[in-house]
């Protein structure tokens, strides 16, 4: 079983993140699409600077990771694997409600998650120490796109670093 999971998006907020994003083709076009969405807002010089993203308000910044989100997800559904189910982290209000679904989830054969982030959030903490589930059973979007998990395994090093 393929679960789609979309986080809640906080790497997003991560200025170093949304440049690495631009290199995804679906990511900048997605973005130039929206630009007129956002009004008195340059997209791009959001998604480069943090000093112009800090003042997008809540609102547009929640839109601009669905935004983001929308294009990954976009991206790997033209890997031609159906999804059998899509969940958000936002449409639950407690962590807890989204642990309960995974428990009963957790005991479907080959359970797969793919986070549509980017990254993880503590999902990936609950499956893997709490759950135990060993086999594989979570990745990033990113990281499992062969075209693209060249740029990200060095973007998630530097991340860590960079924080």
């Amino acid at each position: 079983m393929t679960v789609i999971y979309f986080t809640d998006g906080a790497l997003i907020d991560d200025a170093f993140v949304r440049r690495s994003l631009l290199r995804i083709p679906e990511v900048m076009t997605s973005v130039k699409s929206a630009e007129n969405q956002f009004i008195n807002c340059d997209l791009f010089l959001a998604m480069n600077e943090q000093d112009v993203f800090s003042k997008l308000n809540f609102h547009q910044k929640t839109h601009l990771k669905n935004v983001i989100q929308a294009a990954l997800f976009n991206r790997w559904m033209k890997l031609d694997i159906e999804p059998d189910l899509i969940l958000r982290r936002n449409d639950y209000g407690k962590f807890s409600d989204l642990k309960e679904l995974f428990k009963k989830l957790s005991t479907i054969e080959e359970l797969h998650v793919v986070t549509i982030g980017p990254g993880f959030d503590e999902l990936e903490q609950f499956l893997r120490i709490q759950m135990r589930l060993t086999s594989n059973p979570i990745s990033d979007v990113i990281s499992t796109d062969p075209n693209l998990n060249w740029f990200w395994k060095d973007i998630k090093s530097q991340l860590q670093l960079h924080s």
